[in-house]
C-alpha cells in the first residue's frame, strides 16, 4: 500500500518493531522495579505517566514515517543502508534529545543509557524495514 512514494505497510511494521523493542527492554530485559527506582519519579508522577500511556504509539509512528519520508527522499533502498542511515539519524537526532534531558534536566544516567539504547534499536529495526520492504 503505497502513497506518496511511502510504503504505508513498512512504516506501520516499522512502528511496530520500535515499540516491541520497547516493550523487550522495558518489560523483559529491565526489571519493573529497577526501572521505576531508575526514573525517580514520586507516585504522583507515576500516575501522571500512567495516565499517557495512550499516547505511547505517538512516537513509533512518527519515527517510522519521518525515516520513512527520509529515506525517500534520500533514496535509501535495501535493509542494510537502511539501518545504516537510521543509525546516523538516531545518532544525530534522537540520542542528542535524550542527552539534552540528561544534561539539563537531570534525569539519571542509568534511564537514559537504557531509553538511549532503546532509541537507537528502534531506530536501525526501523531503518532495516522500511530500506528493506519492496
Amino acid at each position: 500500500m503505497r502513497s506518496g512514494g511511502i510504503n504505508w505497510m513498512a512504516v506501520i511494521a516499522a512502528a511496530i518493531a520500535i515499540y516491541a523493542i520497547g516493550i523487550i527492554i522495558y518489560a523483559v530485559i529491565v526489571p519493573q522495579d529497577a526501572w521505576m527506582a531508575m526514573t525517580g519519579m514520586t507516585e504522583d508522577q507515576k500516575a501522571i505517566a500512567l495516565s499517557r500511556m495512550p499516547y505511547s504509539v505517538v512516537m513509533p509512528l512518527m519515527t517510522a514515517i519521518f525515516l520513512a519520508v527520509l529515506f525517500k527522499w534520500g533514496q535509501v533502498a535495501g535493509a542494510m543502508a537502511g539501518a545504516k542511515w537510521a543509525v546516523v539519524v538516531g545518532l544525530a537526532s534522537a540520542v542528542p534529545a535524550m542527552l539534552y534531558g540528561w544534561t539539563y534536566g537531570g534525569l539519571n544516567t542509568n534511564m537514559t543509557m537504557v531509553d538511549c539504547s532503546h532509541l537507537l534499536l528502534g531506530h536501525i529495526a526501523a531503518g532495516a524495514i522500511l530500506g528493506g520492504w519492496k
